[in-house]
């Protein structure tokens, strides 16, 4: 499938994209953020990292290594492409942060999509779901 054709088709490909944090990547000029995923954030400026921050960050760059495919769903107010992700490393990257407990299902846009992910990471006691994890307000 040629360029445009991916385009034309809502997709976005790439290999090795840069991640910014756990649930915002970067293919090539295309930023994306990941549909349906709330990962805490990472430090910016004088503002200190959340809690498991870096350790979402770094899971979604282990998950990206190689080939990136992203069909995009929506576009946010920051003019980023919203996406269901998936590499050669896992069939749906969203549902791969959400059921690692790094990150957590952003309901109030994804409608429940991922909550049984979200309710593995909870029932494993995985990331933010871990005794003794302090916890972020569920959005």
């Amino acid at each position: 499938m040629t360029a445009l054709a991916l385009l034309a088709a809502g997709l976005i490909a790439c290999t090795a994209p840069s991640v910014h944090d756990g649930d915002t990547l970067r293919c090539g000029a295309d930023r994306i953020r990941l549909y349906g995923v709330d990962a805490p954030e990472v430090r910016r400026g004088q503002t200190p990292a959340e809690p498991l921050a870096y350790e979402a960050r770094d899971l979604l760059t282990s998950l990206t290594r190689g080939r990136v495919g992203c069909r995009v769903v929506d576009h946010d107010r920051y003019g980023r492409s919203v996406a269901r992700c998936w590499s050669d490393a896992s069939p749906d990257l969203n549902a791969a942060l959400i059921r690692s407990g790094l990150a957590t299902e952003y309901r109030r846009y994804s409608k429940g999509a991922y909550a049984a992910a979200e309710a593995q990471a909870r029932a494993a006691g995985r990331g933010a779901w871990a005794p003794g994890a302090t916890a972020r307000a569920a959005r």
